[in-house]
């Protein structure tokens, strides 16, 4: 969009230098209608001023924008046609009489010095005579000049053209409001100072260089992307306001460091992908669990060959073969655009890490690498140790079962199994007390001791170790044994007697 503007600015001031000029003549040439020559500019020149000038001359520098003064006006309108043009305006005593032509060859300007006055005249050097039709081109030309002219004074960016010498020879409206801004003041006199001394005329206009410009006090700061285009011998020169563009990606750039040293103490590896798929952003976390070069990771690899590295480096499950890789790669990065990816990796070197994958804005993707090791160390500790103590007590003779503090069972026994007919070792496990119950009722005869045992379950305090004897439907006979535990579970021991418990309390009198 910059390079259009420069484009287009070019076309319009270039277009109203040469609708100027084509007026200049031609305004000669009507105001002089039946002679063969075209009517000259005079100027008279006295103490570095334009003390007098014939019609043509007046009108010429009536309609040149900038400057007040007619000195600086006339050395800005002999600027675009000639080269070293101080000389024709210099005081007498420095500079004699002087015959130059124009740089197209059109015009010739001639210096005479009469006394401590410098007579100046421009005369047009083609011959012809003014055809009848000069005055209707003349309109049409002042009518676009103005339209031009109007264009360039309302575009809301500085615009200006200099010669190869670096001298201003026009500017728009915002240039000079720019001038005043950073002067403190109205610039009166001409050439123009130049506001962006570090502008590199080289440069060609696609290529952007932002400047910045202080005001008067040398404190508030305003940026401009600057470009320059050539146009015939000069330069047209463009600098359109990039303050709202600088503090935004001055509040990007302050947040991606917020986010950067968030990230940095975080002990879970980070890698951001953006739309293209490549590594935009990784904190030092990645560095110590992939063991890949920062060098690599800085050189922003895609996510394929992020992965690839991984795979080389033996940082991930390692493939059956080259077909399922890439198709694992494929479904990895499907899942992580979806935040659907979230695996377990079991590394050859026995570590194993916890990869997530999330969805971010504009299509990037985040891969988040957590060392869960040690963990999963201790779940494989914890989970020998219950299969150790479930061996255990299954090789008990009496019937076990331990109940939470929410009155679910949590742990049953071989015997107990064996002994209330269930086949499964978790098949009673998570089951409310409630439904233990009513499965105890069932299979023994009616006793007081599975109501009294709920309520003691269910309590939280005030609970001491008792005993019970219960009948089973099949005539069997158990002692039962109900032990509080620590933060409100419950264990109930159940042992088969083969007496009753009449003759074991008469053989314990004896």
């Amino acid at each position: 969009m910059l390079f259009n503007i420069v484009t287009v600015a070019g076309y319009v001031l270039g277009a109203g230098l040469a609708a100027y000029a084509a007026l200049l003549f031609l305004s000669n040439r009507s105001a002089i209608k039946g002679d063969h020559d075209a009517a000259p500019l005079l100027f008279l020149i006295r103490d570095g001023a334009v003390t007098d000038a014939n019609f043509a001359g007046g009108h010429a520098l009536v309609h040149i924008d900038g400057p007040d003064a007619a000195i600086d006006r006339l050395r800005l309108l002999l600027t675009r046609g000639f080269d070293n043009p101080g000389r024709l305006i210099a005081p007498p005593d420095s500079e004699g009489d002087i015959t130059a032509e124009s740089r197209d060859g059109r015009l010739q300007a001639t210096r005479h010095v009469v006394g401590e006055s410098i007579r100046l005249k421009l005369r047009q050097i083609v011959d012809g005579t003014p055809s009848s039709d000069d005055i209707h081109v003349q309109r049409a030309i002042e009518s676009e000049l103005e339209t031009l002219r109007a264009n360039t004074a309302a575009a809301p960016f500085l615009l200006w053209r200099q010669n190869a010498d670096g001298e201003i020879t026009w500017a728009n409206r915002a240039y000079m409001t720019a001038i005043e801004t950073s002067q403190g003041a109205p610039h009166k006199v001409w050439p123009l100072p130049t506001l962006f001394p570090s502008l590199r005329t080289t440069a060609l206009s696609r290529d952007g260089q932002r400047i910045s410009l202080h005001d008067a006090n040398g404190h508030d700061e305003a940026w401009y992307d600057c470009h320059v285009a050539p146009v015939g011998p000069d330069l047209l020169c463009t600098a359109i306001p990039a303050d709202e563009a600088v503090r935004s990606e001055n509040r990007r750039r302050e947040f991606t460091q917020t986010l950067t040293k968030t990230f940095a103490e975080l002990a879970t590896g980070l890698a951001i992908f953006d739309r293209e798929r490549r590594l935009v952003l990784f904190n030092p976390a990645l560095l110590d669990l992939t063991n890949l070069p920062s060098d690599f990771l800085t050189s922003k690899p895609s996510l394929v060959g992020f992965l690839d590295r991984l795979r080389e480096n033996r940082v991930m499950p390692e493939p059956r073969d080259y077909r399922s890789w890439r198709t694992s790669i494929a479904e990895l990065e499907a899942a992580a655009a979806d935040g659907t990816y979230s695996e377990t990796w079991s590394l050859p070197d026995g570590q194993t890490y916890h990869v997530t994958g999330r969805p971010h804005p504009d299509g990037a993707v985040a891969l988040l690498f957590e060392d869960i090791s040690a963990e999963m160390s201790l779940t494989r500790r914890f989970r020998a140790e219950l299969e150790r103590s479930q061996a255990i007590i299954d090789a008990m003779d009496d019937a076990v079962a331990a109940f939470s503090a929410a009155g679910r069972l949590a742990l049953t026994n071989r015997a107990y199994r064996d002994l209330w007919g269930d086949d499964g070792a978790d098949g009673l496990v998570g089951r409310e007390i409630g439904d233990v119950m009513r499965r105890w009722h069932a299979l023994s005869q009616p006793s007081p001791a599975w109501g009294d045992f709920r309520d003691y379950a269910q309590r939280s305090h005030d609970r001491e170790e008792w005993t019970a004897n219960v009948t089973m439907l099949d005539g069997r006979h158990l002692a039962c044994r109900f032990v509080p535990q620590k933060g409100g579970e419950t264990l109930a021991i159940f042992r088969v007697q083969t007496s009753s418990p009449v003759e074991v309390r008469f053989r314990h009198a004896v």
